[in-house]
């Protein structure tokens, strides 16, 4: 009686295998688990809580920065629709109170900007642009909690994008006298006596002429500047095109010390300053299936994470969904949020690197990570409320036992599982009999650290997997043993 146990996960999931071509430690879907925490194991994801208020009820948080003006002074940012939705608002989180930062009015009738920001020289630096109405956001600075539209920003460029490369400031895809220049950059002086002024009739450079400019970024001491189709390369002496691999989305570009990581249409880009290499190859579908415009990201601990909203991969939909790259174990898994996400950043506090997220119900959120003295169990926890479900789903390849050509039955299943909070196992035959792929069928509940199953099955291909909606302890799955009678046609 053959005894084959599959208790290691540590292949990269992949939704774009054939099944005949998927190893036995690989998974097809990886809903709402985490397999880099404790290598080899399957663990449920953790939930996230809310950040002290809601800022604007039911209003979607448009930018978040962690606003570091000096080693000691340093504050979480975010814009938001006033109530009405007429105007923007900035706000800062003062001690879990979201408190409104006096705009005097600069940024009325400019609800729904996406908001861009820099730190520079002690002061956060604004820009953004509204693509539904077509409008630019007027360019501001602010330090402590005084903001204004002169100090260091008189003729400074409105734009889409704001980034700091070496000792200048930049602005990219701009508008200034009436006139868009979608695809020149502008920078600042040199900082002098603590300040920074702007000459817009020189201090620019032009790319391409014809795509306009999608993002940008700087890492390998140069600055990158994207269009859909194309990379640049700057140095402050000379520009060069160097890839004809564009960007997407400005809002997924990212650095982890010398990789810089962004997507375009089809992909997912990493770079050490040479031609960039796809990563998203393993989840094609997820990322081809989603709406480029709603992505957002950021890095949290060697992970890239980035929010693709509404997809599907393999004939099923996600929604809200957030797929992750872990750089030590080169592998994704991705994550079914509770909330529409609209803004993400990283915040840094006491040394420790938070994923901040903006919903559209007007609400910030901190993800909870392993090493959290208390654990979040559930999706948008707060005082007096409990959150939502987490759904956690994993599949396993259609398991052929060494030969797909003729039927096996399986005699026993032993599951392996710590806090297994009644997770339900389940499986599906494929054999000479199907036309098309029948549900999954319930094993059983695991409720011990050893589960047994006395179930006779039998196909060419048996598929498993493992489905669990709760608030409980994630459980941590270490994989199972089949045996099996052989060939059962013997």
């Amino acid at each position: 009686m053959p005894t084959f146990h599959y208790t290691n996960f540590l292949g990269a999931p992949n939704t774009e295998l054939s099944s005949f071509l998927l190893a036995d430690n690989q998974l097809c879907i990886a809903n709402g688990v985490d397999l880099a925490w404790k290598r080899g194991k399957i663990i449920k994801d953790l939930g996230y809580s809310r950040v002290g208020n809601a800022l604007v009820a039911d209003k979607s948080i448009t930018g978040l920065h962690h606003f570091r003006q000096s080693p000691s002074v340093d504050k979480i940012l975010a814009t938001v629709n006033n109530s009405a939705g007429t105007n923007l608002t900035l706000k800062y989180n003062n001690a879990g109170t979201w408190t409104d930062i006096n705009l005097g009015g600069a940024w009325d009738a400019y609800e729904d900007c996406l908001v861009e920001m820099e730190d520079f020289i002690g002061y956060c630096f604004f820009v953004g642009y509204d693509s539904t109405d077509g409008v630019f956001l007027p360019v501001a600075s602010l330090t402590g909690t005084t903001f204004s539209t002169a100090t260091n920003v008189t003729n400074m460029p409105q734009g889409k994008y704001v980034l700091r490369y070496r000792d200048r400031l930049y602005v990219l895809n701009c508008y200034t006298g009436a006139v868009a220049y979608p695809y020149r950059t502008y920078y600042s002086s040199i900082p002098s006596a603590g300040a920074i002024t702007w000459t817009v009739a020189s201090d620019f450079i032009d790319i391409d002429f014809s795509e306009q400019i999608t993002g940008g970024g700087q890492n390998w001491d140069r600055l990158m500047i994207f269009t859909e189709f194309s990379a640049y390369m700057y140095d402050q002496d000379t520009k060069k095109k160097v890839w004809d691999v564009g960007c997407i989305n400005h809002r997924t570009i990212q650095n982890m010390g010398p990789y810089m990581i962004w997507a375009n249409k089809y992909d997912v880009l990493v770079s050490t300053g040479g031609r960039p290499q796809g990563i998203g190859g393993d989840i094609a579908e997820l990322i081809a299936q989603s709406t480029s415009s709603t992505w957002r990201s950021c890095v949290i601990d060697n992970e890239y994470h980035l929010y693709l909203g509404s997809t599907k991969a393999n004939g099923l939909s996600y929604t809200n969904c957030e797929a992750v790259f872990n750089f030590d174990i080169g592998a994704w898994r991705w994550r079914e949020l509770g909330h529409a996400v609209t803004a993400m950043a990283r915040y840094t506090s006491s040394g420790e690197d938070r994923q901040y997220f903006g919903v559209t119900g007007g609400v910030v959120y901190d993800k909870c990570k392993q090493t959290d003295a208390t654990l979040v169990t559930a999706d948008g926890t707060y005082s007096g409320y409990t959150g939502l479900p987490i759904i956690s789903h994993w599949r396993t390849k259609p398991f052929d036992f060494g030969d797909p050509s003729t039927e096996k039955t399986i005699n026993k299943i032993l599951a392996y599982c710590e806090y297994g909070q009644e997770m339900n196992l389940r499986f599906r035959i494929i054999d000479n009999n199907t036309e098309v792929l029948m549900p999954f069928t319930d094993i059983g509940q695991l409720t011990k650290y050893i589960n047994t199953f006395d179930r006779k099955l039998t196909g060419n291909f048996i598929q498993f997997e493992g489905k669990e909606y709760s608030k409980k302890k994630p459980y941590e799955f270490y994989g199972f043993s089949i045996q099996t009678f052989g060939d059962s046609k013997l």
